[in-house]
């Protein structure tokens, strides 16, 4: 009975864990969203692959040139997992038309 309860409740707390993760990647996202895209596309911010440290200096120069950010950690910490230097490059973007 005392291993069901410890189960249990490992398995809620994993639950519970995933949905903090998710509402901060949902904050994040939605920072990026509403900072971002108020100057330019968010392609141009989706295409690039930045290490954490420079995409603070980045975060931090827009901040500089006037744009508004709730939550500058969350940001950052968003576009440094979504948009690392360690992960892949973007896929081109290509005209409906291109051959």
């Amino acid at each position: 009975m005392r291993r069901r309860a410890l189960v249990t409740t490992l398995l809620l707390s994993a639950g519970f864990g995933a949905s903090a993760a998710d509402d901060k990647s949902e904050a994040g996202k939605k920072a990026l969203e509403q900072s971002c895209q108020l100057c330019h596309s968010l392609r141009l911010v989706e295409s690039q692959r930045l290490s954490a440290a420079a995409w603070q200096k980045e975060v931090d120069k827009m901040i500089g040139w006037g744009t508004v950010v709730q939550d500058r950690q969350i940001l950052v910490d968003y576009l440094s997992q979504h948009y690392s230097n360690t992960m892949p490059p973007a896929a081109p973007v290509m005209s409906a038309n291109s051959e």
